[in-house]
């Protein structure tokens, strides 16, 4: 980590290369870098203004950081060289690495990587296949292209896998104070997690971005966030991969493990990170954390001379956790006093244009506003374009706004409904005036909506915290082993699932056998074993009533099956569930809750949450299914003991903590739910092949 540091924060910068050396040279000239800057090459004389070394060697001292701009194969000898003369970091540009892939055996870009990574053994590294970084809090731009940044005293920090992603991100004009832009490419030594604890050390920043198309760990990653969320520093997530286009442009790109779109997901929000959809949502997102922070409340004012706007507002926080507080009585009796009873007072608030113009009676009506209680209040505020327009008519609201800003503590904020509608030269107004900037309904809407999740994440204070997710580093495979359901409900059993008494046979005569020595009560079910989908092969007979019925049904069974399960009837069933774990494809499991079994067709509907999970966790989320309705007692049916079913689901969790290294999927389908008991009456199971099995 010190070497990290030593490469971001660097007193002397070494150049290697051509034409990018030469970039990054005029990038660092351009931004006043007061640091030594030492251009290497064998031949030229000067860059610049600086002298050249003829080699590493002839360095004043190691350098603390260093930009390769060369070829693959030299780029790992001067890593090498590097290291061994005790360099803090370097930044690797060149390609043709991890991202490749195994081409043929000499240009294996798995192995180049890891021949790279071996030759930094104390060196910190990004890339390889990558642009550098922008320090913008002290003027250093290790960097081969322009930008569109400039120093700052405090701001964001945003981590990218793309350099592409990563310069288009400087060129914002949102008045978003930007600190660092770090880029990481195939995250060799030096990933996105290791990027973040250095962050998280620097007090200047505020909240970080990211855009990921990989985790470079996902315990390095869990580590990092849990420290983020107990520093309250926000970190906003933005992560490609969601479909199959993409997985595959990814898994080309950086060699990154994607993950599973569903399972990422919930993996980002146990954490506490936010994740939003777009470019344009992670910079408002960073913004309204950048100048207000989290919102620990969802009362939401908004204020607007227009009716529509009103309306707008209103229906784009539909399914947000925005809530548009009622004026208290005192501040509505004030509003009519100075509004007249023409203009009806509720929130989203439309104040009508009688008072524009008359800037004292605005400031008067934004302030009432303001009095009342509210988390955080909007003016909605979209000025002309002035290459076309007059627009010092509008200035009477921005004066009312800044003034009101004066002379309240509360949390401010100026929405634009389009982007281009908030010119940055009155974005920077406002700001100087403490007054937060959005540019964008939709964004806007959002990055308020994120401001309350993480606040009610904080106010929690998760237990999502306390303990790590779990997970395999086993290798991901396409061999895995089926276990049969008579297996598979004995382990489960062995950790505390219900499941029905039953007996297995491989024969005719032991069937009936052993089912009159088990004493199995009828009604029976019989299923034939060592197979996955019994129902679509015929391999299923419920209710079998009497030993005649048994006769017959466990004849035909064997004609379909060499193996066979005879099993007592569930008869205790309120309701039907379908529960299953899952291991995604970085190595984290997804439990999935939902209805099962004839239940099915009733609802699609599921929920998710990674294990291990508290049992507050699993009953909050049977809680939000549509078929909880039936599990608390429907048109006067009794209502389950959803504490039995919280015990079934441990179980299964229990199993996949010991074998986290075997496990690739449990399903319990249907998990049968009655009044006295919860009973898994099929299962699914399977394991993942280990080399020798293979």
């Amino acid at each position: 980590m010190n070497n990290l540091k030593r490469l971001l924060q660097p007193k002397s910068i070494a150049l290697l290369g051509g034409i990018w050396a030469k970039n990054v040279y005029a990038q660092l000239r351009k931004s006043h870098f007061d640091g030594d800057i030492w251009p290497v090459h064998p031949t030229k004389e000067t860059l610049g203004e600086h002298r050249c070394f003829k080699n590493l060697e002839s360095l004043p001292h190691p350098p603390d950081a260093t930009f390769i701009g060369v070829n693959r194969h030299k780029t790992i000898e001067i890593i090498q060289e590097l290291d061994q003369i005790g360099a803090g970091g370097a930044v690797c540009f060149a390609s043709g690495f991890s991202e490749l892939g195994p081409a043929n055996e000499k240009e294996d870009g798995h192995k180049l990587q890891a021949e790279l990574i071996s030759a930094a053994q104390k060196l910190a590294i990004l890339g390889p296949n990558c642009y550098g970084f922008l320090n913008y809090l002290d003027n250093i731009t290790l960097w081969p292209d322009q930008h569109g940044g400039s120093q700052v005293d405090s701001g964001v920090a945003i981590i990218a896998q793309s350099s592409n992603i990563a310069i288009n991100l400087t060129m914002q004009k949102r008045s978003l104070p930007i600190a660092y832009v770090l880029t990481v490419g195939n995250q060799a030594k030096s990933g996105i997690s290791d990027l973040i604890e250095m962050l998280l050390d620097d007090v200047r920043v505020t909240a970080i971005g990211l855009y990921i198309e990989g985790f470079d760990s996902v315990q390095n990653f869990e580590a990092a966030a849990k420290r983020a969320a107990i520093l309250k520093t926000p970190l906003v997530v933005l992560k490609v991969g969601k479909t199959a286009q993409s997985m595959a442009m990814t898994l080309s790109h950086t060699a990154s493990m994607t993950g599973d779109n569903i399972a990422g997901t919930t993996f980002i929000n146990r954490l506490g990170c936010i994740e939003v959809a777009s470019l344009s949502n992670l910079l408002e997102t960073l913004k309204l954390f950048h100048f207000i922070g989290h919102l620990e409340e969802p009362s939401i004012a908004s204020v607007s001379c227009s009716g529509g706007e009103a309306s707008l507002i209103a229906d784009q926080a539909s399914g947000t956790q925005i809530f548009y507080k009622p004026f208290e009585n005192p501040t509505k009796e004030k509003l009519e006093s100075i509004l007249g009873p023409i203009v009806h007072i509720s929130n989203p608030f439309d104040y009508h244009t009688f008072i524009w113009g008359d800037t004292e009676r605005m400031i008067e009506t934004f302030s009432t506003v303001m009095n009342n209680p509210f988390e955080l209040v909007v003016f909605l505020l979209d000025v002309p374009r002035n290459d076309h327009c007059d627009d010092s008519s509008f200035q009477c609201a921005i004066d009312a706004i800044i003034a009101t800003a004066s002379m309240s503590t509360g949390k401010i904020a100026v929405v634009a409904s389009l982007p281009e509608s908030m010119p940055e030269a009155l974005a920077k107004t406002f700001i100087a005036a403490g007054v937060t900037p959005l540019c964008g309904i939709d964004d806007a809407i959002q990055a308020i909506h994120n401001g309350i999740l993480l606040g009610s994440f904080y106010l929690k204070n998760s237990s999502s915290l306390s303990e790590n997710v779990y997970f395999s580093k086993a290798p991901r495979t396409e061999h895995i082993k089926l276990i049969n359901e008579r297996d598979s409900k004995n382990l489960l059993k062995s950790f505390g699932l219900k499941v029905p008494k039953a007996i297995s046979a491989v024969n005719k005569d032991s069937a009936m056998a052993l089912t009159a020595r088990a004493r199995l009560n009828f009604p029976l079910v019989i299923k034939g074993l060592d197979f996955a989908h019994k129902t679509e092969n015929n391999l299923v007979k419920v209710n079998i009533k009497n030993n005649s019925e048994l006769d017959l049904s466990v004849d035909e069974m064997f004609k379909r099956a060499k193996h066979i399960l005879v099993e007592e009837m569930v008869l205790d069933s309120l309701a039907e569930l379908s529960v299953g774990i899952t291991r995604d494809n970085i190595g984290i499991f997804l439990l999935t809750i939902g209805a099962g079994g004839i239940f099915t067709e009733l609802s699609t509907q599921r929920v998710n949450l990674l294990i291990p999970a508290t049992d507050k966790e699993i009953e909050t989320a049977i809680d939000t299914l549509t078929i909880s309705s039936i599990l608390d007692g429907y048109r006067g049916s009794p209502p389950a003991d959803k504490k039995k079913i919280i015990v079934a689901i441990q179980a299964m969790t229990q199993y996949v903590k010991e074998n986290l290294s075997i496990i690739s999927e449990i399903e319990v389908n249907p998990l049968i739910v009655g009044k006295e008991e919860t009973v898994a009456a099929d299962i699914l199971l399977t394991h993942i092949l280990r080399e020798s099995e293979t």
